[in-house]
């Protein structure tokens, strides 16, 4: 005889969703508590709670301006450069003659790592918002562009085949059949490029700027400062989140019509009942 076992559901199902998922990060702080207590690990290395709290407060005043500045360079860049790489990825998809002139040049720089590229930068663009931006514009850009190429390449051929059966033009079969089937795959890597801008924020912030986030953190490591490393980390950590929320956010409505926009993935459905 099966033993039936009760799912929980509405409001206690939620409560033990959030306790699986604050577990693992309440004791990692419950860690950090414990081994910056009685200072047994130099803050050096490894601040407590409460210098992080201090250090966030000494840099309080001076957040605005440098999130300000981070925020909008980063967003610049994360959309100019998902811009630019959807559209070199769907153009050298769509035209043969494309692939030919820059696939060679997109095989190139794919694999180079966008940090060694900085040098070259200061050197072409000087100093200022326009080589960080270009920095991020291009690490953005080739994350997006290789996906959608990818994406296209994976599209099932029975789909072209069909479209083609029914009299279908090219242009036709473009918009109505590859697009949608491509468009659910390229938000992770949408997702991807979100993440990564951030870091290339840091690393474009290094190219001369004077006011960011990353400029504050060059500051705090000249002196040493960790605790004010780790409040930097932090925000970053905490933007990075939020941006990658609204991706998530808007994935659902763009993508109500696959299983994935309607909550009934392969995954959704092996383990919802776990």
């Amino acid at each position: 005889m099966a033993v039936k076992t009760e799912v929980p559901t509405g409001r206690a199902a939620r409560t033990n969703k959030l306790i699986r998922q604050l577990f693992v990060p309440l004791v990692l702080v419950a860690l950090w508590f414990a081994a910056t207590w009685n200072g047994t690990i130099d803050p050096i290395f490894l601040p407590s709670p409460a210098d992080v709290w201090r250090s966030f407060l000494s840099l309080a005043p001076l957040l605005p301006q440098s999130l300000a500045a981070s925020v909008s360079m980063t967003l610049g860049g994360f959309i100019g450069g998902s811009l630019l790489g959807l559209a070199m990825g769907l153009t050298m998809a769509y035209s043969r003659l494309a692939r030919e002139i820059f696939g060679g040049v997109l095989d190139f720089f794919r694999p180079i790592p966008i940090f060694a590229l900085i040098p070259l930068f200061i050197l072409w663009f000087g100093l200022g918002k326009t080589p960080q931006i270009v920095l991020i514009v291009l690490g953005t850009s080739l994350v997006i562009g290789v996906a959608t190429i990818e994406a296209i390449k994976n599209v099932p051929a029975v789909y072209i085949r069909a479209g083609l059966v029914l009299g279908a033009q090219r242009g036709t079969i473009y918009r109505s059949i590859i697009l949608p089937a491509i468009f659910p795959h390229l938000l992770g890597a949408i997702r991807v490029a979100a993440a990564s801008s951030w870091g290339l924020d840091v690393a474009a912030e290094y190219i001369g700027a004077q006011v960011g986030l990353g400029h504050l953190m060059i500051i705090r490591v000249q002196y040493l400062d960790t605790a004010g490393i780790v409040v930097i980390v932090s925000i970053y950590c905490l933007l990075a989140i939020i941006l990658d929320k609204i991706v998530v956010a808007l994935e659902r409505p763009l993508t109500r019509w696959t299983e994935k926009g309607a909550g009934k993935g392969v995954v959704g459905s092996i383990t919802g009942a776990s």
